[in-house]
């Protein structure tokens, strides 16, 4: 019984993680209210799961806010060029159903092509500002490159993420469950999830002479 509740046992260590991931939940939930914070948000999650991932162990609460605030301006103005380039698809798209014109069935490939590629960059922007010093449009530019140059990892997280989706469109209990993964550990699931693979990319890119400090008290 006595090795059961060692802190050092594998089940303990378990029991850890998974705390951690809830509080980590909670705060990213409640850190998204303002609904502007969103992308500081979004980054602060990944900047802490990818610490977990390559094994530190980060003070949940001071390393989200940490790199909330030193992300914060970047990352609150690429959500608002998120935001806004989702409402003019949304638009785009309205349009195109609109008419059953044919050349508009072509335009819908187009657009769907344009969308899927967006969306990748968006998977992939934030966590590298949270993980990279680089400007805006570095930041940017290195989304699209790594989308496209790591073709198999995105497929992966596109679907990773496109499968959230879609069990939210199947039902009402579906989307009754998804919801309630997501609020007590769903958010941050996911980004460890996508974080191991962020970590195999981001690898590529490091100076090796220049490992991820922890965070400290």
């Amino acid at each position: 019984m006595n090795r059961l509740f060692n802190l050092d046992n594998p089940f303990m260590q378990f029991l850890f993680r998974v705390s951690d991931l809830i509080i980590l939940n909670l705060i990213f939930i409640l850190s998204c209210i303002p609904i502007i914070t969103i992308g500081a948000s979004i980054s602060a999650l990944h900047a802490v799961c990818l610490k977990i991932v390559r094994g530190y162990e980060p003070y949940i609460w001071k390393g989200f806010w940490k790199a909330f605030r030193q992300n914060f301006k970047q990352s609150t103005i690429l959500w608002v060029i998120s935001v806004a380039i989702m409402i003019l698809l949304s638009m785009d798209y309205n349009i195109l159903n609109s008419s059953d014109i044919a050349i508009f069935t072509y335009a819908k490939i187009a657009l769907g092509s344009v969308t899927a590629v967006l969306f990748s960059m968006f998977i992939y922007v934030f966590p590298i500002i949270a993980h990279f010093k680089c400007t805006i449009r570095q930041a940017i530019k290195n989304a699209l490159f790594m989308t496209i140059g790591h073709l198999p990892f995105t497929i992966l997280l596109v679907a990773m993420y496109s499968l959230i989706f879609f069990l939210c469109t199947i039902s009402v209990k579906t989307l009754a469950l998804v919801i309630a993964v997501a609020t007590i550990c769903g958010f941050s699931v996911i980004a460890l999830t996508a974080c191991i693979i962020f970590d195999r990319i981001f690898k590529k890119y490091e100076p090796k002479q220049e490992p991820i400090p922890e965070y400290t008290e």
